[in-house]
């Protein structure tokens, strides 16, 4: 749909325009799949996500992302793009993916094995760990490194991944160049994290070679409640649990996903401040292990105050991986393994950071024999809401989690910012439920709806 700012459509700098394409994700959180077409026809797809939900609201059954793509496809689950797929002669130079979560990447797999797919050397190393643990995770045949710093060439398109602050590790916002015009892709992102300073920066970053003509940003936040999303930044998160670890007599344990890397860091700052040692599973030790030298302030299983709790199945993906040993070095001869044993004999010693699983359920049980657990929910609200294993426990034994949490994405005010600062002549919204409210915030917004095919030109009338 247009909005009625836009006016005739003028000559393209570069004789025919730049075209996008939005197949998913104008009007829903999750499932973002972007489509740019360049005026020599070649094409390039900015991630390949899962939508979060069916059109229902209920989740997904397990399983379903592996499907063959052709079901997928016919049911509406993979978006109706001809020459993407393995079925038809490739027609896409490349798929370029903003951030390891499923609503971004979780579809990434289906496209032609000779179509490339480019992601930050963070992203990679965490579809590579989800491989490994998850038996459900599939990904991509060829992946390429997206350079941290300089753009690169796809076919007809100039890509620059900038680095932003996400709940997921070294996430991307893409620049895009082609026929003389200049896209921003936000991804997802937020100034309120660890790295503020990313969010700061990226006017400047974008702008480098001349102005953004269009932004596609994303609007999680916009229409929804204030606090929905929990607390105002990390370093509030960050006090929140440095004072319940320290007016705490037990265990504290701390759900949080194990790719939040901040939160990991938040947690172990927590830790230390208050005198507790960290206890990690082994998937994340592993997780962490593995961006040691892309997130250089992440606590390792190695680390000072820092624990590992052995969960067999871990253990045994380890194993099937070839990688007993280092499952024998977090263990560390045994003095950084921590047992079931310990933690029920010294509660008050730990903050056990930990996946909302069957494990865990399984562990917080042992520990009810002696000084009831303190439970921390450490992600969004509606995980919770939808319940699980780790809430259905807290039902069953009338607990109460205390909700400590700072979500992952920029709040209005700072999308708002953000694009005073980067003044494109059009503002596209993504990732959002609530399109029709980004007039109310920002200046040059234009809808584009699903399916819906219109040249970068006629957004900037």
């Amino acid at each position: 749909m247009r909005d009625g700012r836009r006016s005739e459509q003028r000559p393209s700098r570069g004789g025919v325009p730049m075209i996008l394409t939005i197949h998913r994700g104008s009007k829903q959180i999750g499932g973002s799949c972007v489509e740019l077409r360049a005026a020599d026809g070649d094409r390039l797809l900015l991630d390949a996500g899962m939508p979060l939900a069916r059109p229902d609201g209920s989740d997904w059954p397990w399983g379903t992302m592996t499907r063959p793509s052709d079901e997928l496809r016919a049911e509406g689950v993979l978006p109706d793009i001809d020459g993407l797929y393995a079925d038809a002669t490739p027609e896409f130079s490349g798929l370029v993916v903003s951030h390891a979560h499923l609503d971004h990447h979780g579809l990434a797999h289906h496209v032609h094995p000779e179509v490339p797919v480019y992601a930050s050397a963070g992203t990679i190393e965490m579809l590579k760990v989800s491989k490994l643990f998850v038996p459900d995770a599939a990904v991509p045949a060829d992946m390429r490194v997206l350079p941290a710093a300089e753009p690169l060439s796809i076919g007809s398109f100039t890509v620059r991944g900038i680095p932003v602050d996400h709940a997921a590790p070294d996430s991307r916002a893409l620049l895009v160049e082609a026929d003389g015009q200049r896209l921003l892709y936000s991804g997802d992102l937020r100034a309120h994290g660890r790295h503020p300073e990313l969010f700061d920066s990226l006017p400047q970053v974008a702008t480098q070679g001349g102005a953004v003509d269009v932004v596609i940003l994303e609007g999680t936040s916009i229409g929804q409640t204030p606090g929905a999303h929990g607390f105002p930044s990390e370093n509030d998160v960050e006090r929140q649990l440095t004072e319940v670890l320290r007016n705490t007599c037990g265990l504290v344990a701390v759900i949080a996903s194990g790719q939040n890397i901040d939160r990991a860091t938040s947690v172990y700052r927590a830790a230390l401040a208050t005198g507790r040692q960290l206890v990690l599973d082994a998937y994340q030790a592993y997780v962490l292990m593995m961006l040691k030298d892309i997130c250089l302030d992440v606590p390792q299983f190695d680390s000072p105050s820092v624990r590992v709790k052995f969960v067999q199945g871990h253990v045994q993906k380890l194993k099937e991986a070839g990688l007993f040993e280092l499952a024998c070095r977090m263990s560390g001869a045994g003095k950084r393994k921590v047992t079931t044993q310990q933690l029920v004999a010294d509660p008050g010693a730990f903050v056990y950071l930990a996946r909302a699983s069957r494990a865990t359920v399984a562990l917080l049980g042992r520990l009810m024999a002696g000084t009831v657990p303190t439970i921390v929910w450490s992600q969004w609200s509606g995980y919770l809401k939808k319940g699980g294993p780790v809430p259905a426990f807290c039902e069953k034994h009338g607990m109460e989690p205390l909700l400590i949490h700072s979500g992952g994405h920029a709040h209005p005010e700072d999308l708002a910012r953000l694009v005073r600062c980067l003044a494109p002549k059009a503002v596209v919204p993504i990732h959002t439920e609530a399109a029709a409210q980004f007039p109310e915030i920002m200046p040059n917004v234009c809808m584009v709806d699903d399916g819906e095919t219109v040249e970068i030109d006629s957004l900037m009338g």
